[in-house]
């Protein structure tokens, strides 16, 4: 029988540092709109960036990367959104709409509606920092059979 110490002590101590990837698609028109978009979605996730996002122009499509005071790191990646007229706001991307629908719901996020099917996945709208809205968007592939 193995004691409740020896269970423990057989745990790894490390911590468990993951990074974080964090991916948004924009309209050009919404560049002016990215830092106040970001700086709000990162406070929610409680990360806290060792620097402000600053954009002076259009955004590059390189990967940035982020440390917080923890050493997390953070993956930021930003793409231009073309020819998709159904989406009209910041997109920010997941693997799992209705695990961060719920995430954001208690953190305080106020939300426009429910999560909904569409065309182009499992999607629900909210708002952030000075009634901004934004799409929290999980692509996904339907085909018939």
């Amino acid at each position: 029988m193995v004691s409740k110490d020896q269970n423990i002590s057989n745990q790894s101590l490390r911590s468990e540092r993951r990074p974080i990837t964090l991916k948004l698609s924009y309209l050009p028109v919404h560049v002016p709109h990215i830092a106040d978009a970001l700086d709000f979605v990162i406070e929610k996730l409680q990360f806290i960036p060792t620097e402000k996002f600053l954009f002076s122009e259009s955004p590059k499509n390189d990967p940035i990367q982020l440390k917080d005071s923890n050493g997390n790191l953070l993956t930021l990646i930003m793409q231009e959104i073309k020819n998709k007229p159904e989406f009209n706001y910041i997109i920010f991307h997941t693997d799992d709409c209705l695990r961060d629908y719920h995430k954001y719901t208690l953190a305080g996020v106020e939300f426009i509606s429910r999560p909904e099917y569409t065309d182009a996945g499992l999607r629900v709208d909210f708002l952030g920092h000075k009634e901004n809205r934004y799409t929290l968007l999980e692509e996904r592939i339907y085909t018939e059979i």
